[in-house]
């Protein structure tokens, strides 16, 4: 009955988190990170500023939550794909188009990443500078460092065992991911000077395509001279 009764309890507080951490999210895009306020994203989200304290000492341990929410959401989704029973190339086309899905629907928060100041200093701050000292803010970098290696690894693996069944070529798996990881990273900071846009599922079938083509024609690729 206790049991029942703290599941039950958890269950709450998760859906209280989530809808907080929406509001904010919602805010923050509408306002920008350095206008938004607690008492905004309490009223957003429809709970008391009492009660959004209770979840969070600020905004910026907000901010911080739906970063490392949207990094284990990716992380989620690729350790399943990394471990599931589709062949190789088929891994791979999925690790794609779950990283321009969840991107383009976390599209709001990239824009403003871009575009408000303030933002990059404050994650910059909690990313990159070794200078930070606050022991929430190191845990978040221990998270996000860990959880970003377990991306890298789960695709790596992909690659690897492509290249050992012979889909991929023979080279440096940690390369290959490096430049998808970066043409998914270009892909989605284009779109938002783009007029027409293509489906997460159009982008991955054209981007996998040109991965396993190449550019070149066949000639070119023979070694055939010009």
């Amino acid at each position: 009955m206790k049991l029942a009764a703290s599941e039950r309890k958890e269950r709450i507080q998760a859906e209280y988190k989530r809808l907080m951490l929406a509001a904010a999210e919602r805010v923050i895009c509408r306002h920008g990170y350095q206008s938004a306020t607690m008492d905004e994203i309490a009223r957003e989200a429809e709970f008391s500023k009492a009660t959004l304290y209770k979840y969070f000492k600020n905004k910026g341990e907000i901010f911080l939550e739906i970063i490392l929410q949207y990094v284990e959401e990716i992380r989620s989704e690729l350790i399943a794909i990394s471990q599931s029973k589709f062949e190789p190339e088929e891994k791979l086309k999925k690790i794609i188009y779950t990283v321009i899905n969840i991107q383009n629907r976390k599209e709001n928060i990239a824009r403003l990443i871009l575009q408000d100041k303030n933002l990059q200093d404050f994650l910059h701050r909690i990313f990159i500078s070794i200078k930070e000292d606050k022991q929430e803010f190191l845990e978040a970098q221990r998270y996000f460092r860990t959880k970003r290696e377990e991306v890298f690894s789960a695709a790596c693996q992909v690659i690897s065992e492509g290249i050992e069944k012979g889909k991929f070529i023979q080279t440096s798996p940690a390369v290959i991911v490096k430049y998808i990881r970066a043409m998914i990273e270009g892909l989605v900071y284009s779109r938002f000077w783009e007029e027409k846009r293509l489906s997460a599922q159009q982008e991955t079938d054209q981007m996998f395509r040109l991965l396993m083509e190449g550019i070149a024609t066949k000639s070119l690729q023979k070694g055939e001279a010009k």
